[in-house]
């Protein structure tokens, strides 16, 4: 074989090695899920393609909110399972769209207060009524956020200075029937506050425009979804905070659904 042969022979095989892997690949576009990570999974995961708005992974367990309905959607292997109300945030507070990670589920949670609202709510109602408006709502002073947190007196606060803005205290609710996170919570590790929770205003849920909140995600049913992702009945909490591990990490969307997607969302059913 001469040397121009051999050279044109080489350049045929290349020439149809790129076709082969190009016709390849524009298969896999057409007619396979798109690959991609989901935060929080340890492998890629394969998505369904067919939501615009949602990563909705082929197999295990996942969650949706649509913001635009005020609905978290629990799905299993591509298709829903259970579906329930929720309250997302007021239009000036709105929940963000983001994808997260659900690790663990918090029973009996406390409720750490907003620097905004120990301002204007706690502070302000404090000098109003005195001290004890905090035991009669179940508010604790404390010395920050850490696990090892520290009661402090409230008579050793100044109180004014807290209503100004000047002076920052650290003030959570105690757990039970009527804090205002109820008796689950689970966390978002990069939802920069933004989390979803149990509340004791059920009767909210009755409404049909349901963008109430500051921009956290209340549940109607938090015990439903709790034995959802655990799969098994939420366990009794012996201390207030009690993380309770998942099985598995669960994938999370908050999306603001169009009508498209809401129709294509209900054909999985």
């Amino acid at each position: 074989m001469t040397a121009g042969k051999s050279h044109r022979r080489r350049f045929l095989i290349a020439g149809a090695a790129i076709l082969t892997v190009g016709v390849g690949a524009f298969g896999l576009a057409l007619y396979s899920p798109v690959l991609g990570p989901i935060a929080g999974s340890i492998a890629p995961q394969l998505y369904v393609n067919s939501v615009a708005g949602a990563q909705i992974p082929v197999h295990g367990p996942y969650v949706l909110v649509d913001a635009n309905s005020a609905r978290l959607y629990m799905i299993a292997d591509g298709r829903v399972q259970d579906s329930m109300r929720v309250i997302v945030g007021k239009p000036d507070t709105p929940t963000p769209a983001l994808n997260d990670v659900i690790n663990y589920a918090t029973l009996n949670p406390y409720w750490h207060v907003p620097a905004d609202l120990t301002r204007t709510l706690i502070a302000a109602n404090v000098l109003k009524q005195g001290t004890p408006y905090l035991t009669t709502h179940g508010y604790e002073v404390i010395s920050g956020w850490t696990m090892n947190a520290q009661v402090i007196p409230p008579d050793s606060v100044d109180w004014k200075a807290v209503a100004s803005g000047t002076q920052q205290i650290y003030v959570r609710e105690l757990p039970g029937p009527a804090n205002s996170l109820g008796h689950f919570k689970f966390n978002l590790p990069h939802g920069d506050g933004i989390y979803l929770h149990d509340t004791p205003r059920k009767e909210l849920f009755a409404q049909d425009q349901r963008d109430l909140s500051h921009g956290c995600v209340r549940l109607e049913d938090a015990e439903r979804l709790a034995r959802w992702l655990l799969g098994k009945d939420p366990p009794a909490a012996p201390t207030p905070d009690d993380n309770v591990l998942l099985p598995r990490p669960v994938p999370i969307t908050i999306s603001y659904l169009d009508p498209r997607s809401q129709t294509q969302l209900a054909a999985l059913r």
